[in-house]
């Protein structure tokens, strides 16, 4: 038997092996470094499960449990089962073995952490009312660190779906450990601002923007600072609190993900308070960024509104230019961009480089096509409806890959059956001669004529009946003496003294090994019967094989013409259903860019009316 690594092992790699880790923590208790495998064929499952071949694994697991080959580890098979179609998105599928399978459970745990994972899988594939469905589902309290997440995920759909109250409800009651009551606090408080209960919420918001942390505190923490700290900032702007917003933003790093938008934010407070030359100074910082990003693309305007307050027109005029310059090309790069999307080329580009090598919930899109038109892309995959469905889109060209690879090897297949075909009638009139005779019978007649010799030999304590051939010529030849004629005389008494002599010794030889020799001739007939077995067993097999394989093929044959056309109608389903994919992606995609589109179109526009006051200004004061 062979033990391979614990499921539990796995947990920190994709969620599939934590969801199984987790339901199955009971189940292998007994075994706390390793799963030990009795069935053969629940091995080779976990083999390819291991390798992250979920679709080998999964299409074996199937195979081998229709045929009923996991007598020891079914309900182990079961659940690594819907784990496997939960990876591959199929919830209700999934959802239908988890119930069947702890309907039976007797640890409410075990139920509590399968809802949990269920609802956390619902809810990164954007199915929220579902994913809230299961997370009410839980009965009793969770492990810490999934209690914590849960809260927080339940708390999140909640403000997806607009309900502030109950997120903040739910939150205000509840007091976690370590990173998640950040969360909990930053949640809470986004959702008190969202109410319209500034104070409160600027409470919270604080007390996470003003945290301190290490050198060594991880990015996920830092950028939550930041974030809560800008949430905070611009919450103020809006009350019109200009000094507390500027004092909240500039604690946001220089270089984080948020830094961008804090910029605009002090740019904007000190232009509230009317310090224009403050306000160039983050404004200016932000005009030589990335343009991908909203804010650097409003500090574009930002600079020379500033400039024409500070009543420097020429100067604004030219940043005003400047700035429809990088808007008209920007979006002549979205124009191409849009163009892709409709073409049907978009989601080619992103997936040209991946392997597929692996499906399910936890692929991630690394890399994106670095070229003009596609940088603004990074919208787009932003959005969580067009990465799920790009993870949809590519798990069914997996499995139409999957299909192409099953219709080969029927054609594989087929022509085993040939070649077994003609190696069978080339084989057939030689099979049938041996069947024909009856040498196998005389074998056993003469086995069984032994085995009687043996046991009469063995009965009358025979021991000249197991002596060798040698010692039984001399014993016949000194017997045979004593029918020679004047045998009894007076002259042939030294002859018989001499024959009783001889007898004598050779009868003690004969049954001084007789133990032995007996011994010797039963292991023999053992052995020989235990082959003669074997050859009746080869018989009967030829005689089946004579009558089953012709049989066996067509059956076989019959069974690859009908999985042929399933799998032609699976590939034109999987087609249209890419198809669909595709266009779905392209919609999200075209929606994106053209939001970028128009927010540039509106900036252009600003720009414009903008720099057109300026002339005007210049023009009347050179009359």
């Amino acid at each position: 038997m062979r033990r391979y690594p614990s499921i539990a092992g796995l947990s920190r790699s994709i969620f599939v092996t934590a969801a199984i880790a987790a339901l199955c923590s009971n189940a292998f208790s007994a075994e706390p470094n390793g799963v030990l495998v009795r069935d053969p064929h629940y091995g080779e499952v976990l083999f390819h499960f291991y390798q992250q071949d979920y679709f080998t694994a999964l299409t074996h697991l199937a195979a081998f449990r229709e045929q009923k080959k996991f007598s020891h580890h079914a309900d182990e098979a079961e659940l690594l089962q819907g784990g496997l179609l939960l990876s591959w998105g199929q919830h209700e599928e999934a959802g239908r073995i988890f119930e069947q399978l702890l309907a039976n459970a007797d640890d409410p745990s075990v139920r509590n952490r399968t809802w949990f994972y269920l609802g956390k899988v619902r809810y990164q594939r954007g199915h929220i009312e579902a994913a809230e469905d299961a997370f009410e589902s839980i009965s009793a309290p969770l492990p810490e660190e999934l209690d914590a997440e849960r809260y927080n995920l339940l708390a999140r759909i909640y403000m997806d779906q607009g309900r502030f109250k109950a997120a903040a409800d739910l939150l205000a009651g509840w007091e976690g450990k370590a990173v998640w009551a950040v969360y909990a606090r930053y949640n809470l408080g986004v959702a008190m601002v969202r109410m319209g209960e500034l104070e409160a919420g600027a409470e919270l918001l604080n007390s996470v923007g003003a945290m301190s942390l290490g050198a060594n505190d991880n990015d996920e923490l830092l950028s939550l600072r930041d974030r809560a700290n800008v949430a905070l900032g611009f919450a103020y702007l809006q009350e019109g609190s200009e000094v507390q917003a500027k004092e909240i933003l500039q604690r946001v790093r220089l270089t984080g993900p948020f830094s961008n938008k804090a910029l605009l934010g002090v740019g904007w407070a000190d232009s509230a308070s009317q310090d224009y030359r403050k306000a160039l100074v983050p404004w200016l910082e932000l005009s030589q960024r990335d343009l991908l990003d909203s804010a650097v693309q409003e500090s574009l305007l930002a600079v020379p509104y500033a400039m024409a307050k500070l009543d420097s027109d020429p100067v604004a005029a030219q940043y005003y230019v400047r700035a429809l310059q990088i808007f008209e090309s920007e979006i002549q790069r979205i124009d191409s961009a849009i163009a892709d999307a409709a073409g049907g080329r978009l989601v080619n580009t992103l997936l040209k480089d991946d392997e597929f090598s692996t499906g399910g919930w936890n692929w991630q899109l690394e890399n994106i096509p670095d070229d003009n038109r596609t940088r603004y892309l990074y919208f787009a995959i932003a959005d969580h409806r067009f990465h799920e469905g790009l993870k949809s889109y590519r798990d069914l060209i997996a499995l139409n890959r999957g299909l192409y690879s099953w219709g080969e090897k029927l054609d594989t297949f087929s022509n085993m059956l040939e070649t077994l075909e003609v190696a069978y009638a080339d084989r057939l009139p030689e099979t049938t001669r041996m069947l024909a005779s009856d040498d196998l019978q005389r074998l056993r007649d003469t086995y069984n004529s032994l085995q009687a010799r043996a046991s009469a030999g063995v009965d009358a304590h025979d021991v000249v009946s197991f002596a060798p051939e040698v010692e039984q010529a001399q014993w016949h030849r000194l017997v045979s003496l004593e029918g020679m004629p004047g045998w009894d005389s007076e002259a042939a008494s030294d002859l018989r003294d001499k024959q009783r002599l001889l007898k004598g010794l050779l009868l003690w030889e004969m049954e001084k090994e007789y133990k032995v020799r007996a011994w010797r001739q039963e292991r023999a007939l053992q052995d020989l019967g235990r082959q003669l077995e074997f050859a009746e067993q080869s018989y009967a097999a030829l005689e089946n094989a004579e009558a089953s394989v012709p049989g066996n093929v067509g059956d076989f044959d019959r069974r690859i013409s009908a999985l042929s056309p399933r799998i032609t109608s699976m590939r034109a389903q999987l087609a249209s259903s890419m198809d669909k994919h595709i266009d779905y992606l392209h919609q999200i995609a075209a929606r994106e860019l053209n939001s970028q589109k128009d927010r540039l179109m509106s900036y252009r526009a600003q720009a414009r009316f903008a720099l057109a006051s300026i002339y005007d200004r210049l023009s009347a004061r050179a009359e």
